[in-house]
């Protein structure tokens, strides 16, 4: 089963979400990602002009509270976004960018433990470029699979035979293993934002040469 859509914000799930909140806004790390940035204060002029949507985890938690969060993605994204602003208004050697990576490990953590079968938020950084009279803002390249190919991905794999599912299975194992999750007995789940990119195109390619009626090949490696 391939996780590709968004996961409704229940009772149970909304629990969760809060006991991750909880446990970033009790950490003594967390002091300054509690409240939104006071730009003015800290004479940060530049700060909402490169900073495009604020978020701090009092803002998410209240959010939370307040059923404003459809998805579990929704909240999830929120949080991922703290780091990111963090990371592209201080750049990588800025002691606040270290405090918000130790954080977002530990988000990452949290949402691995307590909702496993959710997709972490994907994000595409941003760097800053030496203009003249002025700072660019570009985003940085990086491969990511689009939605698009990882519908394509889901509908691919229910048209293979189990013996080339359970080789596609396999290489997703020994690549990416933390895209496996066995549920119970044979059953499993495969999370496609957790294949690396890399694995991720080569099993797209070995599943459409299956697809176009060539022959399984029992060899083929990631």
């Amino acid at each position: 089963m391939i996780k590709t859509t968004q996961t409704p914000l229940n009772k149970e799930e909304q629990r969760r979400l809060n006991q991750i909140v909880q446990q970033l806004l009790d950490s003594n790390d967390s002091v300054e990602f509690r409240q939104p940035v006071d730009y003015k204060a800290l004479n940060l002029h530049d700060y909402i002009t490169i900073v495009k949507k604020p978020m701090d985890l009092g803002t998410v938690q209240r959010k939370l509270n307040s059923n404003t969060y459809k998805t579990v993605e929704e909240c999830l994204d929120d949080i991922q976004l703290i780091w990111d602003n963090c990371k592209l208004y201080n750049g990588s050697q800025s002691w606040i960018t270290k405090i918000a990576e130790k954080l977002e490990r530990l988000f990452k953590k949290n949402v691995r433990n307590y909702l496993p079968l959710v997709n972490l938020p994907q994000f595409v950084p941003k760097q800053k470029e030496a203009g003249a009279g002025a700072d660019v803002f570009q985003e940085e390249p990086q491969d990511q699979v689009s939605y698009n190919d990882k519908v394509e991905f889901s509908n691919n794999l229910k048209q293979l035979a189990p013996e080339q599912i359970g080789l596609i299975v396999h290489m997703i194992q020994n690549t990416s293993p933390n895209a496996f999750i066995e549920i119970e007995g044979e059953k499993y789940q495969i999370i496609v934002d957790y294949i690396e990119y890399e694995a991720f195109v080569k099993c797209q390619k070995q599943i459409q040469t299956w697809i176009a009626g060539d022959s399984i090949n029992k060899k083929v490696k990631i």
